[in-house]
């Protein structure tokens, strides 16, 4: 099968790991499938304008074309106002048409999927109409959590309504598309799956070394532990609640370290964070912040750390607290929806009300001071991850479920009756 990926946001020089699980999840199916395309629409920035603000500048480093890991990606440049919805979305689809003809010319596409539902799925759909083969598209979370404006929310239904197959990180996505089409859960229609995109499997590595080695560098002692939170420092991930519970920790426990890592300034409130750690001198002598890293040092620095902490507000699937999970760290986390299902009920993470910053820290001391309580829960944890959650195994789910729909699929009824919604 040849596929056609549509992602809102890939790796690029002025943003190196934006949409990095989107990379991941191309990378797998490049292992299963007999090729893969990537289709993701840049930001059309005018040259004095990336002068004036750091994001533009990065999207004016966007190519329009590159090869990264033998798969191409093209980047065909256009305006983006989300808010316009549909209308939003025709015009991409106009703008991104011809390079679809032509990849599809090219190397005979059988399919096409979406990263995102709200405007990559648009997209989607209607290339899938006008190439005439099956599209599909993943909800990850964003796309559901943000369609807040009415245009956006119907822009939203269409999609939900003419893709073929659709994805679901969560259970909890999938209910929120099945008010969104006004029916229970239980009966969307034909096509709708509960899917994660999962995790790739961490590289064999020396481990011991790797982490005494990293800590030197650091500058953390031996009796000091690391906890770590990765990703952009955002309000909507928590970051604020995290620095609150810091400060409640750091008398009862004086030798935890915070670190956070995955600081991007041009994209994310690490102004705010250093601000608030200036005027509270306690926490900023036990926070240290480093930049986003390449996800290969990523596992590097999850074999060096001691607990992992998720205080996000909002997430379709947490992939970095599936990474540490993986890697055998315990957890720590609000406990939002995805992660309630990642934990089943079963002890797999150390939870907390969402928005409790005391509770939080409660439970980050818990397993602080409970080495065998850490490892129990660690295992736990790292089993779940490898049952459900593997990238390569999920995405080959994935396909068998497009080649059904490819085999089920009558085009020129589709074709028609898809068209009428463009």
């Amino acid at each position: 099968m040849k596929i056609l990926a549509i992602a809102p946001s890939y790796p690029h020089p002025g943003h190196p790991y934006s949409g990095i699980f989107n990379e991941r999840s191309v990378l797998a199916l490049q292992r299963i499938c007999d090729g893969v395309e990537v289709l993701a629409p840049r930001p059309y920035v005018l040259a004095w304008l990336a002068s004036q603000v750091p994001r533009w500048s990065a999207y004016r480093q966007i190519p329009a074309f590159a090869s990264r890991d033998g798969v191409d990606i093209h980047r065909p440049a256009v305006l983006q106002f989300a808010a316009l919805g549909a209308a939003a979305e025709v015009g991409t689809f106009y703008r991104c048409r011809r390079v679809a003809r032509q990849i599809h010319q090219r190397v005979g596409l059988d399919a096409i999927i979406s990263f995102d539902l709200f405007g990559a799925g648009g997209l989607a759909w209607r290339i899938g109409c006008d190439l005439g083969i099956p599209a599909s598209g993943w909800a990850t979370g964003g796309d559901l959590n943000l369609a807040t404006a009415p245009s956006a929310r119907r822009a939203l239904v269409q999609t939900l309504k003419y893709l073929q197959v659709v994805f679901y990180q969560s259970h909890e996505l999938l209910d929120k598309a099945a008010a969104l089409l006004g029916c229970p859960a239980a009966r969307m229609p034909h096509g709708h799956f509960v899917l994660p995109r999962g995790i790739v499997e961490p590289p064999r590595m020396p481990r011991e070394r790797i982490r005494t080695g990293l800590r030197a560098q650091w500058g953390i002692k031996p009796d000091q532990m690391i906890v770590l939170c990765s990703g952009r420092l955002l309000r909507q991930k928590g970051i604020f609640e995290l620095l609150h519970a810091v400060r409640l920790t750091a008398n009862q426990k004086p030798d935890l370290m915070f670190m956070l890592l995955g600081s991007q300034p041009a994209f994310d409130e690490t102004a705010a964070v250093k601000r608030w750690l200036e005027e509270n001198p306690l926490v900023n002598a036990r926070v240290r912040i480093y930049p986003a890293c390449s996800p290969e040092h990523v596992w590097e620095v999850l074999s060096a750390v001691d607990l992992f902490v998720l205080p996000s507000h909002r997430e379709g699937m947490p992939n970095s607290l599936l990474e540490a999970m993986v890697m055998g760290v315990p957890a720590v986390a609000f406990g939002i929806p995805p992660v309630l299902e990642i934990d089943d009920g079963q002890d797999r993470i150390a939870l907390a009300p969402p928005f409790d910053s005391c509770a939080l820290a409660r439970e980050i001391l818990r397993l602080a001071v409970s080495p065998e309580e850490r490892a129990e829960m660690a295992e736990r944890g790292r089993k779940e991850v490898m049952r459900r959650f593997m990238a390569r195994e999920n995405m080959l789910l994935a396909v068998r479920r497009i080649a059904a729909a490819i085999e089920e699929r009558s085009p020129s009824k589709h074709r028609l009756r898809a068209y009428e919604g463009v």
